[in-house]
């Protein structure tokens, strides 16, 4: 996984069907605020049609939702809404290292053998960063769980957490450094967080530090993060995931 651009959940259909086609390994759809009211459940019909249209359309990128943090009670709901088809993966927010992996785990695996997927079929995203406990627990994901798909650094949330104004600084550093030595040490891919319009050369400098991906926010950034990330080169594990 290389390049994984973030829809919204109100994003327009004309949106969600043109990113089936941009040119990114993985899609995530986030489902919005963590409320179980109308839009949540609209978001959620709204991914399973996208997951739909992505198991009928071939060479679709891999779909992703962002489900709500394992100490919600909103997570049983995302999760039975997804699985009919299911989707490729999910990627959770908050993680407090092996243990939720391990805790999320048994939840997709119920879900899989109520829909007649295969076990360990749903892999799983982390986004590290917002909850600070969560950076200090990386080091845990090395063999934790085959689900696991890549480690994804939440560096808005984590700057929220520690109150700094903007991104930068010594604990900003040092996380993305520990996001990218944890996600070498698991064998997955390390995705260094989106950018806005017009900051796209931070790809580049994010590749120097060592990650081997990105997130994006506009379909057109998707094209700079597979060049700043050449298909070629592969600095995970060899049996590590693409």
């Amino acid at each position: 996984m290389r390049a994984c651009l973030i829809l919204n959940s109100d994003a327009r259909d004309e949106d969600l069907a043109a990113a089936l086609d941009c040119g990114a390994d993985a899609l995530l759809l986030r489902l919005g605020s963590c409320a179980e009211d109308d839009a949540r459940r609209g978001a959620r019909a709204r991914a399973g049609a996208l997951i739909d249209a992505a198991r009928a359309k071939g060479g679709a990128p891999k779909l992703f939702v962002e489900v709500a943090p394992l100490d919600s009670d909103l997570i049983e709901a995302d999760l039975d809404a997804l699985f009919g088809p299911g989707p490729d993966g999910v990627f959770l927010p908050g993680f407090d290292g092996a243990a939720g992996l391990q805790r999320l785990a048994v939840k997709l695996a119920v879900r899989e053998a109520q829909a007649g997927l295969a076990d360990g079929a749903t892999r799983v995203g982390a986004l590290v960063g917002a909850d600070p406990a969560g950076v200090l627990a990386l080091a845990s994901f090395a063999g934790a769980s085959p689900r696991l798909a890549a480690l994804a650094f939440d560096e808005a949330g984590l700057c929220a957490a520690l109150g700094l104004a903007a991104g930068g600084g010594a604990a900003i550093a040092t996380a993305r450094a520990m996001v990218v030595l944890a996600a070498a040490s698991a064998g997955v891919p390390a995705l260094a967080p989106p950018v806005r319009t017009g900051e796209e050369p931070a790809y580049a400098a994010a590749r120097r530090d060592g990650f081997t991906g990105a997130m994006a926010l506009m379909p057109k950034q998707v094209a700079a993060i597979r060049d700043a990330f050449p298909q070629g080169e592969n600095r995970q594990r060899p049996n590590s995931p693409a």
